[in-house]
């Protein structure tokens, strides 16, 4: 439905709201130009949705924006034991704001123009920082290409052309054992354990939450991570380092290493941290600082992503921070 409404500048907004498809308005000057637009919009998405909803082989009815984020959460984000992967809570947020900005709509309603209004709004209105609309922007892009691998919907992906936000700043901050152990000051006793073995393997949060003792071969000193619940979906060894076998020891008499849900890990830490006033610090700091530790060690490249999982030199180099101390300490060691 059309509605016209005058705005205290005078202007005349114009906005249309029909069931199946986004949101639209526009301003003008003039109401005649108001209701043109208007009467123009609102015959135009009528048709689109007109052709829609007659299903056919070539137009099935199940290929709504929410339909296509469910199935990707099912398939893809839940293991086969049942379990959630780390992203799926994460992924059912920024999904619930593509289905609140576009509306649930067919995939091919959605053009490369509207994508970017979307990245408009999101910086220039909503106020979102850079990196959460770049994400919600590659969530998108990711279910086209989901919808046509896995749904035979083979349309343009809108994403594409559209120009992201450039993102996230690269962390540069990693801590110390000390500043670890002042953290877990501040954390309850029986999340200790888990956060000094994530200083020690830089394995990922999710990776040691949804480990079964099982995986863990203590005599050759590695946990067998499998593909399933790797990021890069590629199973790897996690090597121990003589300090991660102290910690792991005690625990292998359990079915599950840890058995907590991510966010609660996560609030917990958080917590802690802002007690400390390390405001730069997250759970995923650990993981740096581990990498960066071995980094000024003197580990190889190969070593490093042999720890981390990493697949480009180019990813790892995100995490290792190396000053040029360390580079002294080792030239006068050759």
């Amino acid at each position: 439905m059309a509605t016209l409404k005058q705005l205290k500048s005078g202007n005349w907004n114009a906005g249309i709201r029909i069931k199946g498809y986004r949101s639209v308005s526009k301003t003008f000057v003039l109401k005649s130009s108001a209701e043109r637009f208007a009467h123009q919009e609102e015959q135009r998405i009528r048709e689109i949705l007109g052709q829609l909803k007659t299903p056919t082989l070539d137009n099935p009815p199940q290929h709504n924006l929410k339909f296509v984020l469910d199935t990707y959460q099912e398939r893809v984000l839940i293991n086969h034991d049942g379990s959630l992967r780390g992203a799926y809570h994460y992924t059912g947020t920024l999904g619930r704001t593509l289905v609140k900005y576009f509306g649930d709509v067919d995939l091919r309603t959605i053009t490369s123009s509207m994508v970017a209004s979307f990245r408009e709004q999101r910086l220039r209105i909503d106020g979102k920082a850079e990196s959460t609309a770049r994400k919600e922007m590659e969530l998108l892009q990711r279910l086209y290409r989901f919808a046509d691998v896995e749904l035979d919907l083979t349309i343009p992906n809108p994403v594409n052309k559209v120009r992201k936000p450039s993102g996230a700043k690269v962390r540069e901050r990693v801590i110390s054992y000390n500043e670890l152990e002042h953290i877990l000051d501040e954390v309850p006793p029986m999340y200790h354990n888990y956060f000094r073995l994530l200083m020690e393997t830089a394995c990922r949060r999710s990776e040691l939450l949804s480990l079964p003792t099982a995986w863990i071969d203590i005599n050759s000193r590695v946990i067998r991570l499998p593909a399933e619940i790797t990021k890069t979906k590629t199973a790897r060894e996690v090597p121990l380092s003589k300090a991660a076998v102290k910690i792991l020891e005690p625990l292998l008499h359990n079915k599950m290493l840890f058995d907590w849900k991510g966010r609660s890990v996560t609030q917990v830490f958080r917590r802690a941290c802002k007690r400390l006033k390390y405001d730069d610090v997250v759970i995923h700091t650990l993981r740096h600082s581990c990498l960066s530790r071995y980094g000024r060690m003197g580990f190889s490249v190969f070593q490093l992503s042999k720890i981390s999982g990493h697949q480009s030199v180019k990813m790892l180099q995100r995490y290792v921070k190396i000053d040029s101390n360390s580079v002294l300490d080792a030239m006068d060691l050759a």
